[in-house]
């Protein structure tokens, strides 16, 4: 059971970076749309689903609840933002080939069924553990 909570876990971690390289590669056309793709991931990152086309103040309310004082240009405050959240600088993202999902891992094969038992007069008996009473009268 934990090993495959463990493919599923890794499955949807490759899906989410498989989402977040096509977002990327979609805004990478315009500066305008990577500043907004790359806001909208430290957003979700904190949690936070921001709304409006307005960078300045997305990224004021960021540098706000992270407690950060930065100077310089939308872009270079935003820079900033992204160290402290420890997510992956845009340019390394724009510049790796998506990522190959893991092979899943086979499932086990699910345990035999025992075959029913007959007795006496044609019937067959539940099985034992089955919720029968194993062919016992009374």
């Amino acid at each position: 059971a934990a090993e495959a909570a463990a493919v599923a876990a890794a499955q949807a971690a490759a899906a989410a970076a498989q989402r977040e390289q096509e977002r990327a590669e979609e805004c990478a056309a315009t500066r305008e749309g990577q500043l907004s793709w790359r806001v909208a991931r430290c957003e979700e990152k904190m949690g936070f689903v921001g709304a409006g086309s307005d960078l300045a103040p997305r990224v004021d309310w960021l540098e706000d609840v992270l407690g950060l004082a930065s100077e310089g240009s939308l872009e270079e405050r935003l820079g900033a933002v992204e160290r402290l959240l420890e997510l992956e600088p845009f340019e390394t993202l724009a510049a790796e080939p998506p990522a190959e999902p893991p092979a899943a891992a086979p499932l086990p094969s699910p345990a035999p069924v025992p075959a029913p038992v007959p007795v006496h007069g044609g019937r067959v008996a539940a099985s034992p553990g089955r919720g029968g009473r194993g062919g016992r009268d009374g």
